[in-house]
């Protein structure tokens, strides 16, 4: 699972949280976690999965020069406050059970495969890329911050589609971004989760929401998974990757839709 989502970070920007949420909470149940708190459980050890994802594949576009300073620094900021207050206010609490968190994918998710789909429909000409403002790129991350801290996804699946059909900038540059922006809010949170104090703790194995036999697993798999990520998705075009990252977000829904519905 760990190599799956770091090669999957890389390949598409999104930190590895499509197959995190998809998997952990099926985890984290047989490891003896309550459902009253495995959605907090879910987010928390996605978004270390996703620190460490988006950690090495950073690593790679510094190295290759395709890393963007400015704007990663400006969103990831708005990104941080707005998480930390949605994770506190919202997801922290007895309110924010499994029926919400799925409800919550379901329409993200569709929402992002619609307008990706969408951008594929119109030319090259007429997504030349565009420069943003410090507002809109503060927009984004306020906007990723919130959904990140919310789905555990890290906040990709906001950022892409936003840079990328909204502020006219290209699939690589909007995928370099966000995988900066996450390793900032998603190492944010893990902060905040490491202090949290749920209901049930199992000795040896959580501190706060942090479950450190299954992030160790995960993060070792990341480092590995994410640089050929990276590596593939250069040789890849535009148009393919975005197919690729809508296929990953309908796996999601129909997993979503099925524990809701059943």
């Amino acid at each position: 699972m760990g190599l799956l989502g770091g090669f999957l970070a890389g390949l598409i920007g999104v930190g590895g949280g499509v197959m995190y949420i998809l998997v952990l909470p099926y985890v984290l149940g047989n490891m003896g976690y309550p459902d009253s708190e495995i959605v907090q459980f879910t987010i928390a050890n996605s978004l270390v999965g996703t620190m460490f994802a988006a950690l090495s594949g950073n690593v790679a576009l510094i190295i290759k020069k395709e890393f963007f300073w400015k704007e990663v620094l400006i969103v990831g900021f708005f990104g941080t406050v707005i998480s930390l207050l949605v994770l506190q206010f919202i997801v922290q609490t007895d309110w924010y059970q499994r029926d919400k968190f799925n409800v919550v994918i379901i329409l993200l998710m569709s929402f992002i495969v619609f307008r990706t789909l969408k951008s594929n429909r119109t030319s090259d000409s007429e997504n030349k890329e565009k420069k943003s403002t410090n507002g809109q790129l503060g927009v984004t991350g306020a906007l990723a911050g919130s959904i990140s801290a919310l789905s555990g996804l890290g906040g990709g699946v906001v950022i892409i589609p936003i840079l990328n059909l909204r502020l006219k900038q290209s699939m690589r540059k909007a995928k370099s971004i966000s995988l900066g922006v996450i390793f900032i809010t998603s190492m944010v949170m893990t902060i905040s989760n490491l202090m949290a104090q749920p209901t049930v703790n199992i000795e040896g194995q959580n501190i706060g929401y942090v479950v450190w036999p299954l992030v160790l697993v995960l993060s070792f798999g990341v480092v590995i998974g994410s640089p050929y990520g990276v590596r593939i998705a250069r040789k890849l075009s535009n148009r393919t990757i975005s197919y690729i990252f809508v296929s990953f977000l309908g796996v999601v829904i129909i997993d979503k839709l099925i524990q809701l519905l059943f």
